[in-house]
């Protein structure tokens, strides 16, 4: 038996060594966390980290916050810190 998650495998089967067949924003063996760019398991939402002010597209797993660089802030890095005008820039 392959125990994929209803939610994130495309189909309740599996290949010879057990991986489930993921929908696109799912990962795991059983599809049953978020793929990287994903957050917030079970509905695994897209970071959308901007390209701007953060390190990569890959965000915290659980809240979807982005590791923002010296200068940028908000969830997906795209505002400025306070005093600093002119997003991107």
């Amino acid at each position: 038996e392959c125990n994929c998650d209803a939610r994130g495998s495309a189909a309740n089967a599996c290949g010879p060594r057990g991986q489930c067949l993921c929908h696109s924003n799912y990962a795991g063996l059983r599809c049953d966390q978020c793929a990287p760019g994903y957050y917030g398991y079970p509905s695994c939402s897209p970071c959308q980290c901007s390209p701007h002010g953060s390190h990569h597209s890959a965000c915290e797993p659980t809240a979807g916050q982005c590791e923002c660089l010296t200068g940028f802030t908000g969830q997906q890095c795209d505002r400025c810190l306070s005093g600093a005008y002119s997003f991107p820039y």
